[in-house]
């Protein structure tokens, strides 16, 4: 298995990405964002100096819950694969300037121009997402906007992560990034360095692929509703971050693209359906408790009956 690098601005993009998306479940695009660049180097630094904050400092802006899925979350507090020890990365969520609420924003210690900053990336990351749904409108000859106009006011986060040095003890099934698939539309996924990790799981035999490595690149996959939207034709799949080289560190910043809280997840193919309807919130919700142990969050059993899918 062979995960593309696709040129986005290629006249055959979409035939691409459409055999890529049936198959594998992950492509590497290239000449996504060559304008906004230097924002991104800008950015990276400040993401930086986040980190470098003392735990207590960035602990003022601790998780929010997975009701809101804000704010910063410590080593070892997400557990991508549920059944696993906590992963071995530290990360900062936030999203749209109408959604974020202003107690998570880390102004006041030496970092004045991290909230600016990280407001304009979730913008680009925003406006960049419509343009791959476009495609996957056109992919499927659905009218256009069909699917940009459900993910307007969605439940889309922004999130940074750092994956520090590790020079302690590694628990038995313990990683970066336990093994697991995205939860809602798609996701846009930049890389910071060339630290490796990224693998992705063959669908046919369990095997691990390292993810290519191209500066400059957007990750995309589709996640697990957009799966379920596509009736299956669309794959969602297995991914995960290894323990490669732990004496550097490593940075990475998906853009987890959802639906609007009230939409309804249902087959928008001309296929029989194989799955039932779900709202988008209701889903995301279950799965994120799953990471989390978010006691504050009452299992629905039946999205928990219909997340079996994915899980």
């Amino acid at each position: 298995m062979n995960i593309p690098i696709i040129d986005f601005r290629s006249k055959d993009c979409v035939e691409q990405m459409y055999e890529a998306y049936t198959t594998v479940g992950f492509a590497v695009f290239t000449h996504v964002y060559d304008e906004w660049i230097p924002v991104f180097k800008d950015w990276e630094e400040q993401m930086e100096l986040f980190f470098q904050l003392p735990r207590d400092v960035k602990q003022l802006h601790a998780y929010s819950g997975v009701a809101e899925n804000l704010g910063y979350s410590c080593l070892g507090n997400e557990r991508l694969t549920p059944s696993t020890p906590g992963d071995l990365k530290e990360s900062y969520n936030w999203v749209s300037p109408e959604r974020m609420q202003d107690k998570y924003w880390p102004r006041e210690h030496g970092i004045p121009k991290f909230k600016p900053l990280a407001q304009k990336i979730e913008r680009i990351a925003r406006l960049l997402s419509y343009e791959f749904l476009y495609k996957f409108e056109e992919m499927f000859s659905l009218p256009k906007g069909f699917l940009v106009e459900k993910h307007v006011d969605g439940s889309s986060t922004m999130r940074v992560i750092h994956y520090p040095k590790w020079d302690g003890e590694v628990q038995e099934g313990q990683l970066r990034g336990g093994s697991h698939t995205d939860y809602g539309s798609i996701t846009l996924l930049w890389r910071f360095d060339d630290v490796g990790g990224l693998q992705v799981e063959n669908r046919e035999t369990g095997e691990w692929v390292d993810a290519p490595i191209v500066e400059n690149s957007v990750v995309l996959n589709v996640a697990d509703l957009f799966s379920r939207w596509s009736n299956g034709i669309l794959k969602s799949t297995n991914h995960r971050i290894i323990n490669t080289d732990m004496t550097r560190q490593r940075y990475s910043m998906p853009y987890f693209v959802d639906a609007g809280r009230d939409v309804m997840i249902e087959n928008f193919t001309d296929q029989p359906s194989k799955y039932e309807p779900i709202k988008a919130y209701d889903y995301l919700k279950w799965r994120l408790a799953q990471s989390y142990n978010d006691d504050t969050y009452i299992e629905n059993e039946e999205i928990k009956k219909e997340g079996q899918h994915y899980i």
